[in-house]
C-alpha cells in the first residue's frame, strides 16, 4: 500500500493519505497534542462511502493494534 503523509510542521499534523489500490485515496487525519510532559495522539478513522458495519469495525480494530504498538513503543523511550 502506498501512504503520502502531511509535510512536516510544528504543528503537530501528521496527516497521511493511504492508496489501497490505482486510483482509491482514503485520508486519515492525525494530530498529536501536548499534554502535560506527555502527549495524546488523536487519529480520525473516517467510514468509506459504500464500507459495511463489518469492514468498518474491521479498520477500526486495525488502527486500535496500530495504535496500542506505537504506545508500547513510545512508552519505552
Amino acid at each position: 500500500m502506498k501512504v503520502r503523509f502531511s509535510e512536516r510542521n510544528a504543528l503537530g499534523v501528521l496527516d497521511r493519505w493511504v492508496v489501497p489500490k490505482p486510483g482509491v485515496e482514503v485520508y486519515i487525519p492525525l494530530r498529536i497534542i501536548a499534554n502535560g510532559a506527555g502527549c495524546e495522539l488523536v487519529l480520525t478513522l473516517f467510514r468509506q462511502p459504500g464500507m459495511t458495519d463489518e469492514k468498518f469495525a474491521a479498520d477500526a480494530a486495525w488502527v486500535m493494534r496500530d495504535l496500542e504498538s506505537a504506545r508500547k513503543l513510545l512508552e519505552e523511550l
